[in-house]
């Protein structure tokens, strides 16, 4: 089963939305209650997933 969530964030920056979701994700992974995630936040700067390394606010990988 597959779910679509859509979210506002109320932080500081993209890099503290990836951290909170990544982290959420793998506290759900770990607790046997999904088996993957992705996610893909829309940023100013263009998209982040859960891939992506930053480096002050912006992609470097």
């Amino acid at each position: 089963m597959k779910a679509e969530i859509t979210m506002d964030f109320n932080v500081a920056s993209t890099g503290e939305a990836q951290e909170m979701l990544k982290g959420l994700c793998e506290k759900l992974r770990a607790d046997g209650v999904i088996s993957a995630y992705h996610f893909a936040i829309q940023a100013e700067t263009g998209t982040v997933t859960e891939k992506c390394i930053l480096e002050e606010g912006k992609v470097i990988a």
